[in-house]
């Protein structure tokens, strides 16, 4: 487990872009790998086994499937943490793609109060997703890409 060493503005700015892409992008997959996998079985063995030199491709679906559904958990454990309002406006932006008009429509406020609930909900949610995974992950690859000083 990596200890972060500093939070600083540009981690947190890259846990933010990770954030972004986890809801709209990675939890959209998941969602509908999840819907349309349906029941993945075990294969049946109705006569001699068909081997692959590319391995278990049911095997492969099984745990594809099984982590897509472990990242919605873990993204619903994180939004649940939020506040109501956060809530739906991550939910409204990411998920379903809602403008900011309609998210302030929805929820009776400006849409600049819209901006501000989105900026506080990612920021929440980058530390609520996982124990701070996703700051983790930005100070990772924040670090990687500065260049060795002597």
């Amino acid at each position: 487990m990596m200890i972060i060493e500093e939070i600083n503005e540009d981690v947190t700015t890259r846990a933010t872009q990770l954030a972004k892409h986890l809801l709209s992008k990675d939890l959209q997959r998941a969602i509908q790998i999840s819907k349309t996998a349906g029941s993945v079985s075990s294969p049946s063995m109705d006569g001699m086994p068909k081997g692959s030199h590319f391995g278990n491709s049911s095997e492969d679906m099984m745990i594809m499937v099984s982590e897509c559904k472990q990242l919605i958990r873990d993204v619903s454990q994180a939004l649940n943490q939020l506040d109501s309002d956060e809530f739906v406006a991550l939910q409204e932006r990411y998920l379903r793609d809602k403008s900011a008009v309609s998210i302030s429509q929805k929820l009776c406020v400006s849409r600049r109060t819209v901006y501000n609930i989105i900026n506080k909900a990612l920021n929440e949610f980058i530390y609520c997703y996982n124990s701070g995974e996703l700051l983790v992950k930005a100070q990772h690859e924040l670090t990687a890409n500065q260049p060795v000083t002597a």
